[in-house]
C-alpha cells in the first residue's frame, strides 16, 4: 500500500490519507482513510538470538 496524499481534501472536512495498492487480481485499488481513525504502528518486539 502506498500513501499518495496526506492532508485536507476539498470535499470532506479534516485530514485524510489517500492510499493505492494492487488487489489480489492485479486491479489498482484506492481508498481514503480519515486521519482521526488511524493508529500508529506498534513497535515490533526484537527477537532474541539462540546461542
Amino acid at each position: 500500500m502506498t500513501v499518495t496524499w496526506s492532508g485536507p481534501v476539498l470535499f470532506a472536512p479534516g485530514n485524510w490519507l489517500i492510499c493505492q495498492w494492487f488487489g489480489n487480481t492485479g486491479e489498482l485499488m484506492q481508498e481514503m482513510f480519515p486521519e482521526e481513525t488511524l493508529e500508529p504502528e506498534r513497535a515490533k518486539t526484537a527477537l532474541s538470538r539462540s546461542e
